[in-house]
């Protein structure tokens, strides 16, 4: 889809202050690749040429009409009206608020009121601008990001109550479109308040965590943490006046991306936080847009010549594949697939089962695919599936299934020291490593780690619920019994539990364990993501883990777009062709150090060790 921005020179005058407004507004759409152009007397010829009901038409009012009357602009107006283009009149001031006689059916954004509702001056008009970029977005990537989208408030009722009131109060009163769930205001008298939260839940774009003191003590935050880790729901963590971290049992991320005091949110301060926490939360879901695109090149490259576009703007395609396993001619199967990057709504199937009626009786299936949900849901003739399920039952049909002989894939892996928001890259990566690992029959094997333990046991448990505790490995040294004692019956019942002999030293009780956890025939590879970067490359586990697969013969795949240890180990290999690693090919190894497709590189390395055995 097409943004036309019309330029304010031509249109209007008399506010000094609208560069600004415009400057943001294109910073953004340029920040996520949004198609635009300035329309100008020079090229006013062109976009006219290119404007059709695909096309944003962005108009700066003026509080003269007669600007527009008898101009190029007047003329361009009537065309993109009569060819369906959306016309988004702004309105920088009251006096401004009526678009001209050809567009006046239109209802402009008012920027004045927009500043007026938050009480703000002008000197917000940057806030003002994100606001309305976000609208652009929503229209231009319908499947990426939905400006009414369902956030939900996790929070502690006992001290964290407040907080999250007066952050969804402020929320409606500045945010009119955004929809918000708290389980006090939004669950009515009498009803099941947990099925309602669970269905809230999963309905929702994104998780806002208020973490206050008393937060880890709740075993319903805990589980609700778990279910946006799990469905891939971006949670932005804000810790609320230094809430121990160190008590969560699951962690979004290593750190919080937002630090507050709770007094903040009675003042007028909140007016700014509130901006904030929605740009970080919207920043948050479209940081995900890469892997919609990556699911596409993937769809691509298993289907080949099978797929047609049938809407870019709603990412909806084709397939026509030849049909397998029968001794007469059959026709090929038909199936509609329509991509996204949020989390479907009603409305979502509805305009879909629309869009299908003029194909009735003409394919077999319609899906919508997302990475947001985790059991295939049908409604009527959609169905709503995520993209590793479509995958794998695909992969199976055009058989390249393998038997994975009971042999185990060990990742190895950590945070890195990078923003906060970005770390969501590390988490995204292994949960999709670990699902394909697993859903390919693997023996998924890990050294205990504090922050990723409780993510892996509840992927094997979402993934293989009959025989969860036997599908992961977990090894960890006795050098930390002191710290696991207590939680060992607990680590027994959701893994195959390794314990390795306590040494002298750390450093030598964690070389044993590796050793146990890597050197053995069953080890089909080792992969890398992450990592923490010491002074003392000696120190760093991942680069130990590495010598040690190699040493034994065991392949190694080195992630290196999640940063970290992992992102500098694969620039040394690379820059020696990947010497000594594995035995795939250069090509394979590159990708591994570059690409963000996680889908398609767990899915090519699998493929590669599958010919292995």
């Amino acid at each position: 889809m097409k943004v036309f921005i019309i330029d304010s020179k031509i249109t209007m005058s008399g506010f000094n202050k609208i560069n600004c407004f415009i400057e943001n507004l294109q910073k953004q759409l340029q920040l996520y690749a949004v198609n635009f152009m300035i329309v100008n007397k020079l090229n006013i010829s062109r976009c006219k040429s290119e404007t059709d009901e695909q096309t944003i038409v962005i108009f700066f009012n003026d509080n003269v009409d007669a600007i527009c009357h008898n101009s190029e602009i007047y003329n361009y107006l009537y065309y993109a009206n009569e060819k369906g283009a959306l016309i988004w009149p702004v309105a920088m001031d009251k006096e401004r608020r009526l678009p001209p006689e050809i567009i006046s059916n239109k209802q402009s954004y008012d920027v004045w009121e927009q500043l007026r509702r938050r009480n703000l001056g002008e000197d917000y008009l940057p806030l003002i601008a994100n606001n309305f970029a976000r609208k652009v977005i929503a229209r231009v990537m319908p499947t990426m990001y939905n400006e009414r989208g369902l956030i939900f408030i996790s929070h502690r009722r006992i001290d964290g109550e407040e907080i999250a009131a007066n952050l969804c109060d402020k929320l409606l009163v500045q945010f009119k479109d955004n929809k918000t769930f708290r389980d006090l205001t939004d669950v009515e008298v009498g009803e099941e308040a947990q099925s309602k939260i669970d269905e809230a839940m999963s309905k929702s774009d994104a998780f806002i965590f208020i973490h206050t003191d008393k937060s880890s003590e709740s075993d319903w935050i805990q589980k609700e943490l778990r279910f946006a880790l799990l469905r891939n729901i971006p949670i932005l963590w804000i810790q609320i006046d230094n809430a121990d971290s160190r008590k969560l049992k699951i962690k979004p991320t290593e750190n919080p991306h937002l630090r507050f005091k709770s007094e903040n949110f009675n003042d007028e301060n909140l007016i700014k936080i509130s901006e904030m926490i929605l740009q970080n939360t919207f920043e948050l879901i479209m940081s995900r847009t890469n892997k919609l695109f990556d699911y596409y090149v993937h769809i691509s490259e298993m289907f080949k010549n099978s797929v047609t576009e049938i809407d870019k703007t709603q990412m909806t395609y084709k397939l026509d594949i030849k049909r397998k396993g029968y001794r007469y001619p059959q026709r090929n199967i038909n199936q509609y697939i329509k991509l996204f990057g949020r989390t479907p709504i009603e409305l979502d199937k509805v305009e879909f089962q629309s869009f299908l009626k003029k194909y009735k009786n003409k394919y077999d299936s319609a899906l919508i695919l997302t990475d947001r949900v985790v059991k295939s849901e049908y409604s009527q003739d959609v169905i709503v599936e995520p993209y590793d399920d479509f995958f794998y039952h695909w992969g199976n049909y055009l058989n390249q299934d393998k038997d994975p002989k009971n042999m185990e894939i060990v990742i190895s892996g950590a945070f890195s020291d990078c923003d906060e928001i970005y770390k969501q890259t590390l988490t995204d990566a292994l949960v999709i490593f670990s699902k394909s690992i697993l859903k390919s029959g693997y023996i998924l094997t890990f050294g205990s780690h504090p922050t990723f333990q409780e993510l892996f046991f509840e992927i094997a448990k979402d993934t293989c619920p009959n025989n969860y505790n036997k599908a992961i490995k977990m090894y960890i040294s006795k050098w930390f019994e002191d710290n696991y004692l207590y939680s060992k019956n607990y680590y027994v019942s959701n893994s195959q539990f390794i314990e390795t002999k306590r040494c002298e030293s750390l450093s030598k009780s964690l070389t044993v364990m590796r050793m146990e956890m890597i050197q053995r025939k069953k080890v089909l590879a080792l992969i890398c993501l992450g990592g923490k970067i010491k002074s003392d490359k000696s120190e760093e586990g991942m680069r130990e883990e590495i010598a040690l697969a190699k040493a034994y013969g065991i392949p190694v795949f080195i992630v290196g777009s999640v940063g970290g240890c992992s992102s500098i180990v694969a620039s040394e290999y690379k820059a020696i062709n990947w010497k000594g690693l594995n035995n795939a090919s250069l090509k394979m190894n590159n990708e591994f150090a570059e690409s963000l497709d996680y889908f398609s590189l767990s899915q090519k390395v699998l493929d590669h060790l599958s010919h292995q055995f």
